[in-house]
């Protein structure tokens, strides 16, 4: 395994153009809707970045959190299997950043190819005017998730 540090290095432009990209549609859904859905991004290997959605409707009416995040992860892996990946990236909302804070945060969590997982959080509130204000991003190293290039999901 490579070390981490360097790792990270060669993989944190590919990753910021995932992060980008999720972290504006996320802060502008909540922005316009005041709530958004787990989506997604993925970088192919010739560099395009893709953001990408499940379906909002199921059988019982309209799909929340935990119906989209497991069909988001299907969703990548099969996509995985049919073309040439080099990274993944999963937005959704939190109630907490492990170990660090407690609070409503925008997390993208974001797998590389290359075996380098990190999570990025953006804590925010909403003013009684309904504005939203965000915080200080953190970004933390993470466990894969979506483990489109490992085993056991």
């Amino acid at each position: 395994m490579e070390d981490k540090r360097a790792l990270y290095a060669a993989v944190k432009a590919q990753l910021g153009s995932l992060a980008g990209p999720l972290v504006e549609r996320s802060a502008a859904m909540l922005r316009d809707r005041g709530d958004f859905l787990p989506h997604a991004a993925v970088l192919c290997d010739d560099g395009r970045v893709s953001v990408l959605g499940a379906m909002c409707n199921t059988r019982d009416g309209f799909a929340n959190s935990w119906h989209i995040m497991p069909m988001l992860h299907d969703g990548l892996r099969t996509l995985a299997s049919e073309k040439e990946l080099m990274a993944v990236g999963v937005a959704g909302l939190v109630d907490e950043i492990p170990g660090i804070a407690t609070g409503t945060a925008i997390r993208i969590l974001l797998e590389h190819r290359r075996g380098f997982t990190m999570a990025i959080y953006l804590p925010f509130t909403r003013r009684a005017d309904g504005v939203f204000d965000f915080g200080a991003q953190v970004s933390v190293e993470a466990e894969p998730e979506v483990k489109v290039w490992t085993q056991g999901f």
